[in-house]
């Protein structure tokens, strides 16, 4: 900021010199002379210099009278009368240098008054939080509001500046929260454009999560720093991501965690191995889940050890007693060889818990597929050990090749033949709301009509992406489900995919449709996130565009390698379907349990409905309707019909 000065004097002789060493040395100095012809607003100088033979001017005198900042006389020596005044003075003849010292010396001096009165207003504003706030320099606290002192139970500034070293201490270092090694950079790690979490331990000893925002002062290099106790929203997205990606026993990742890493991650494995103990069944039953824990305990140790060298290998612990063995990069040789040597070892391991002896043996499926999804493959290849007794096999791309082939040629005519004949059509699944047990909406299912078979999209979706059918197949499911519904006032679903939506000729598809069928308010689009997500904006843009038209969003499959819980927040989603594969087990896995409880806790917090799916027996629904889940969809209620009944209760319901 410029210290703007007016020189008011009858002789200019020093005026060449002075500008010279200003604009040489004093950036931040402006020097005007006064040109008595011309008029002057002082109002844009901070210091005036006028020489005392001049202060009878009736001009120069008005310019004195009202200018209330810094004066400076230029007088002929000491015995002047303006010094009775105690007036700031320079002497004649005029010292340049001089001069200019004392402009700087009134610059800094007007400066420091500036920042001083600046620090009283932050601090002010400091103490007008009602959170823990500070200002620091981004090394040691400058002030800090009681909200602050009380978070460390300390009482002044110098005893927090004597108790951490650099401010940053305050924070406890954490992954994915702003901390660094190297305390003093931790402001460096702050984006104003994120949510920037940080860590405290508070006075009971208990760590505290708070987002912070800084509003950097440059003016005086202070920041001030707001927290924020963070939700228990944050907490509760800490507890689902622990249930979803962490077997609870074994604590190693679960498939959960994989399928999220393929997604999110573009995890890329040469090799899969699935790992499957015989007989885990009759072993729970014959000596008691306790003892079955422990065994899968001792085993998951077992199996470690050989990946402990093995930066390549990893292990994941899968639903029931299956383990999942990813390899990134040992050749194909030695990964098998590595396979066998547990195999054997297992083979001839006693394992004895509380005076039992258990003998076991496992049996693996591995596939070194390059061509296939090599969860599935492997799948397969332990299927086919387990039916033909073998303790391992391994699924090669060439051996299934003529097969696929056939298949795909024999899908893809039957799937030509139905789009043709108009033989794409949907079905209707009810919803049924939990408090009042009538149904509220129905979901719209994709069927192939083959005859008089009806056939499920298992057997010809894939086929339609692989013979660019997908997007024609989406396009009828919209057209025909908003005919079904113009007359009737239910609530109906419709899933759309990432391909659906990346493809611009979709949403032009649905706004034609909605100005063709009155259902704006009563259609959601149901997405589900998958592996072929590249863009999230692209995804946010379609949702906000989709919700201007008047339509709601929800998100589909929800607990199955959903792991970006902040996209989530930022999605203004309308429903949360919990996957079935969580609430088919609700009832006798207590992981399943936990994670369907803590959605809907996490659900409620975002105010999201939910909707339970594959609720197909009574004791399911009880525990859906403990959970005060809002929606059930299953066989328990009704299978998908070829028309929405208007007049279907739940009495008259088929519950399969």
């Amino acid at each position: 900021m410029l210290f703007n000065v007016l020189i008011i004097d009858q002789e200019y002789n020093y005026k060449s010199t002075m500008n010279n060493i200003i604009e040489k040395y004093y950036k931040d100095i402006s020097i005007d002379f006064y040109d008595y012809n011309n008029f002057i607003n002082c109002e844009d100088y901070a210091l005036l210099i006028i020489d005392e033979k001049l202060i009878n001017h009736k001009k120069i005198l008005t310019i004195i009278e009202s200018f209330t900042k810094n004066i400076i006389f230029i007088i002929n020596d000491h015995s002047d009368a303006l010094l009775k005044n105690n007036t700031d003075y320079i002497l004649k003849p005029l010292d340049i240098n001089n001069l200019i010292l004392k402009i700087q010396d009134i610059k800094n001096t007007q400066n420091d008054i500036l920042n001083f009165k600046e620090e009283e207003i932050l601090i002010n504003i400091v103490n007008g939080m009602t959170n823990p706030s500070f200002l620091t320099n981004g090394y040691n606290l400058i002030y800090g509001n009681n909200e602050f002192y009380d978070l460390l139970s300390c009482s002044s500034i110098s005893e927090i500046n004597n108790k951490y070293n650099n401010i940053g201490d305050i924070f406890n270092k954490k992954d994915d929260f702003i901390f660094n090694e190297n305390d003093n950079l931790w402001l460096d790690q702050y984006d104003n454009k994120k949510l920037n979490k940080v860590c405290i331990t508070d006075k009971n000893n208990i760590e505290e999560n708070f987002d912070i925002r800084n509003i950097y002062k440059a003016k005086n290099n202070i920041n001030i720093i707001l927290l924020s106790k963070i939700s228990e929203q944050f907490n509760c997205d800490i507890q689902l991501n622990n249930l979803l990606f962490i077997d609870d026993l074994t604590k190693l990742p679960n498939r959960t965690n994989l399928i999220s890493k393929f997604k999110n991650d573009n995890l890329i494995l040469k090799s899969i191995a699935l790992i499957d103990i015989k007989g885990f069944r009759e072993i729970n039953d014959f000596f008691g889940n306790d003892i079955g824990d422990k065994l899968l305990i001792a085993i998951t140790k077992l199996i470690s050890k050989y990946c402990t060298n093995e930066n390549n290998l990893i292990l994941y612990k899968f639903p029931s007693d299956i383990y999942c063995l990813t390899n990134i990069s040992l050749n194909n040789t030695l990964f098998l060889r590595i396979i066998k040597k547990i195999i054997f070892r297992i083979y001839s391991k006693v394992f004895n818990f509380d005076n039992y002896e258990i003998d076991t043996r496992i049996v693996a499926g591995i596939s070194f597929s390059e061509k296939k999804n090599k969860l599935i493959t492997a799948s397969f290849a332990l299927q086919a050990a387990k039916k033909d007794n073998k303790s391992y096999l391994v699924f090669y791309d060439e051996l299934d090749n003529m097969e696929e082939y056939k298949n795909n040629i024999l899908w893809a005519k039957k799937l030509k033949y139905a789009l043709n004949n108009n033989n794409i059509v949907p079905y209707f699944q009810a919803i049924v709301d939990n408090e009042t047990l009538k149904i509220n909406k129905y979901e719209c299912l994709v069927r192939m009509i083959d005859n008089d078979d009806v056939i499920s999209p298992y057997f010809f979706i894939n086929i339609s992406k692989k013979t660019n059918q997908y997007i024609k197949i989406t396009k009828i499911m919209i057209e025909k489900s908003f005919k079904a519904f113009d007359k009737l006032s239910y609530e109906f679903s419709i899933n759309i995919s990432y391909e659906d939506i990346e493809d611009g000729s979709i949403f032009e598809c649905i706004k034609t449709n909605l100005k063709k069928y009155d259902v704006k308010n009563q259609v959601v689009f149901e997405i589900l996130e998958d592996e072929n997500i590249k863009n999230y904006d692209i995804l946010l843009t379609f949702i906000n565009k989709i919700k201007k038209l008047g339509c709601k969003v929800a998100i589909d499959d929800f607990g199955t390698g959903y792991s970006n819980f902040e996209r989530l927040l930022k999605m203004n989603i309308d429903y949360l379907k919990i996957d079935a594969s969580i609430i088919k087990n609700i009832a006798k896995d207590k992981n399943s349990y936990k994670i369907a409880k803590t959605i809907t806790q996490f659900a409620k917090n975002l105010q999201m409905k939910t909707i339970a799916e594959f609720v197909e027996n009574e004791e399911i629904f009880k525990i859906v309707k403990k959970f005060k889940i809002d929606y059930s969809q299953g066989y328990y209620f009704a299978k998908p019909i070829s028309k929405p009944n208007a007049t279907l209760e739940y009495k008259d319901m088929d519950k399969g």
